[in-house]
């Protein structure tokens, strides 16, 4: 197994992680705190608007679709309380990409580029409604201290996640 060397940001809250449309330069799992991930759009009255997709919390990983897709991100993220994230480069991901059968490589692909499309189309439905009532509540909420807010994965589902982002963490770099 080739070992990497771990890369730790630290953000305050309001940093702006990265933006919607900004090239991808790796993807992130958070070793502690929330962020917030949005997009933007163009209301009716052309004034700009944040919509709320997520926050997300310690072990969770965000930035993925980039890195498989080669496409620019799909929404902006936002440190939401002090949050330090295990950066997982393009290099470090395509080396480990290499390992997988060229057919396994392209049927992920496929899936981030479906979800996209599910996503853009969940974009139109919410500039078409109006988007003022969505205000502060996020459609899916991946941090156990936000129950409150939208849709919520079960704590199983959490904790598998959270496992999961563990291993990959183990797998990539060595004990420090």
């Amino acid at each position: 197994m080739k070992y990497y060397t771990r890369q730790i940001k630290k953000y305050k809250p309001g940093d702006i992680i990265f933006s919607e449309n900004s090239p991808c330069d790796g993807m992130y799992i958070i070793d502690g705190g929330r962020v917030r991930v949005f997009k933007t759009i163009l209301a009716a009255d052309e004034t700009k608007k944040e919509i709320e997709l997520c926050t997300l919390g310690a072990k969770a990983m965000f930035g993925e679709m980039s890195m498989i897709d080669e496409n620019r991100r799909s929404a902006s993220v936002q440190a939401i309380e002090p949050t330090i994230c295990t950066i997982i480069t393009k290099q470090i991901f395509e080396d480990q990409l290499s390992h997988i059968p060229p057919w396994m490589v392209n049927m992920i692909r496929i899936l981030v580029t479906r979800l996209r499309e599910t996503n853009e189309k969940l974009r139109t439905m919410v500039t078409e409604q109006n988007p003022t009532q969505m205000d502060d509540v996020p459609i899916l909420t991946v941090d156990n201290n936000d129950k409150n807010k939208g849709l919520n994965l079960s704590d199983e589902d959490t904790l598998s996640a959270k496992c999961q982002s563990e291993k990959i963490i183990e797998d990539l770099f060595k004990k420090e």
